[in-house]
C-alpha cells in the first residue's frame, strides 16, 4: 500500500509508543512526556500543501485543501495543513488533563468527521470522559488507573 504514495515527510514513532491498531482509528499510547514529545512532530506538516503526503508508520497522513475521494482509504487520514496543527495542540492538552483521556481527534469537531481517525491515550493519567443522559444531562466520569 505504501509504495504508490511519494511521501514529503516521515513521522518516526519513537519505541516508548504503543501503537494501537483499531478497525476505524489509530491510537498512539505511552507516558504523558513522550506523547508530548511524539506530537510535536505534526506540526512539521504544517509545511505541506495540498495533496502532499506524510508516512506515520504503517500509515498515510495526507494534507489537502479539501476533501478527497482518498478520505474513504484505510489507513489514510486527511486534513488540511493547520488542522494537523490543532490536533497536535489538542493532544498536547490531553498530557495536561485539559482534554479527555483517550483523545480521538474527531472528539474536537474541528472537521468533518474522519471516516479513519487518529488519537491519543496517555497511560500515566486516569482515564477521563464524560457520559451524557437522555435528559440532556451529563457526568464527568474519571477511571484511575
Amino acid at each position: 500500500m505504501m509504495t504508490k504514495y511519494q511521501f514529503d515527510i516521515e513521522i518516526i514513532i519513537p519505541s516508548t509508543i504503543e501503537i494501537v491498531h483499531m478497525k476505524d482509528k489509530v491510537r498512539f499510547r505511552g507516558g504523558k512526556e513522550d506523547i508530548r514529545e511524539f506530537v510535536k512532530e505534526f506540526y512539521r506538516l504544517k509545511v505541506l500543501t495540498g495533496g502532499q503526503f506524510c508516512k506515520l508508520g504503517d500509515y498515510i497522513l495526507k494534507v489537502s485543501d479539501y476533501l478527497t475521494e482518498d478520505r474513504g482509504k484505510k489507513n489514510l487520514i486527511e486534513l488540511p495543513s493547520h488542522a494537523w496543527a490543532v490536533m497536535a495542540s489538542k493532544f498536547t492538552e490531553v498530557t495536561y488533563e485539559d482534554e479527555d483521556n483517550p483523545f480521538d481527534f474527531n472528539d474536537c469537531g474541528y472537521t468533518n468527521k474522519n471516516l479513519f481517525d487518529i488519537g491519543i491515550e496517555v497511560m500515566d493519567l486516569p482515564i477521563r470522559y464524560l457520559e451524557f443522559y437522555e435528559d440532556g444531562t451529563y457526568e464527568e466520569k474519571i477511571i484511575n488507573r
